[in-house]
């Protein structure tokens, strides 16, 4: 049997763009003590029984080697307000705590204040596929803020999402 022909990587990509997610940060602690973090847009929950999220990273992500280096990491759910945080954590800077502010949170972890939701998780398993890394996280706690509306990325903007019932 033939494979059908893979489709053209900008159309993909272009394709993704209409389908809306959450703006996320990964925030980890890097072999060097520093903390590290990056805006991820392929997060998602994996499983209820037991509870586990996954993120994807480019193979190339420093904050992937502080999560493999650590085996742990903050799954942060952007409130609306904080897109000036994603666009930080987007780049490759060495610095983008700087001017975010943060504590130590939960199980010790880099948390960025201000978000609806934290989610702490203990890496079970990075499975190669393509160009990124599939990390699989156990999920250890949940930090909720609930009165917090959360923002979501589609058609290559950041926008408010905003329902009656969203803060209950």
């Amino acid at each position: 049997m033939e494979r059908p022909r893979l489709v053209d990587s900008g159309a993909f990509r272009s394709a993704m763009g209409d389908m809306p997610g959450a703006v996320t940060v990964i925030t980890s602690w890097g072999p060097d003590g520093a903390p590290s973090g990056a805006t991820l847009s392929a997060v998602v929950s994996l499983s209820l029984d037991p509870p586990q999220m996954l993120a994807c990273f480019d193979h190339a992500s420093n904050t992937l080697g502080a999560i493999q280096s650590h085996g742990r990491f903050l799954v942060h759910v952007l409130a609306h307000g904080q897109q000036d945080i994603a666009m930080t954590f987007s780049g490759k800077s060495p610095n983008k705590f700087r001017d975010i502010a943060w504590e130590s949170g939960v199980l010790g972890l880099p948390k960025i204040e201000g978000c609806v939701v934290a989610v702490a998780c203990e890496v079970e398993n990075i499975i190669e596929s393509g160009d990124h890394k599939i990390v699989i996280g156990r999920v250890i706690e949940v930090d909720r803020e609930g009165a917090l509306n959360p923002i979501v990325y589609a058609r290559r903007k950041m926008l408010p999402f905003e329902s009656e019932g969203a803060n209950q």
